[in-house]
């Protein structure tokens, strides 16, 4: 019983402190990297009469404070093995999402962000972020870096966008679908 008691002891203070992260992460969504709370949502598009997917992170649908966050971010990385729709092979789909992961995890370790999720487009992917504008000397040093390390990753763009409407459409749907 004293062992039991004991134990009860060490662990309460891991079961309190647990769900109080639960009861704040779901109050107010956190710009961050991937966690595992973020719900992501799958839309099909055309683009150029092709087929097109989007992953978008619900988390962001009615964000309050895009105007932390005003700037886009774009990257865009090729899909090297594809399909008859030029969709990545399942080969490919893996690459991806580790050089995603790697991105991710990069970005995470120097600031905030709000990843908002990636199109699947013929040929190629975009990532989607979005961004402090103090951050943007920080974010090309780590992009510039991991870029020259895998030759999928073409290219990034960044365009001041404090209402996030390259991405209104893409919540828009999200909304339809539920």
């Amino acid at each position: 019983m004293k062992n039991i008691s004991l134990l009860l002891l060490c662990l309460l203070p891991f079961v309190s402190c647990s769900q109080s992260n639960k009861k704040e992460n779901t109050d107010k969504p956190t710009p961050t990297a991937l966690k595992p709370e973020d719900v992501f949502a799958s839309l099909q598009f055309e683009m150029d009469g092709k087929p097109c997917v989007a992953v978008i992170n619900k988390q962001y649908k009615d964000f309050k404070n895009k105007a932390l966050f005003p700037l886009s971010l774009f990257l865009l990385v090729n899909t090297l093995e594809k399909d008859k729709m030029g969709h990545p092979t399942e080969k490919e789909a893996a690459a991806f999402h580790e050089l995603q992961t790697k991105i991710i995890r990069e970005l995470s370790a120097q600031f905030a962000f709000c990843h908002v999720g990636t199109t699947t487009m013929t040929g190629y992917r975009d990532v989607i972020f979005y961004i402090n504008s103090k951050d943007q000397e920080k974010t090309i040093a780590v992009l510039n870096k991991l870029k020259a390390q895998n030759k999928r990753f073409e290219s990034y763009t960044f365009e001041p966008d404090p209402e996030w409407e390259a991405v209104t459409s893409f919540y828009e749907a999200v909304a339809a679908k539920n």
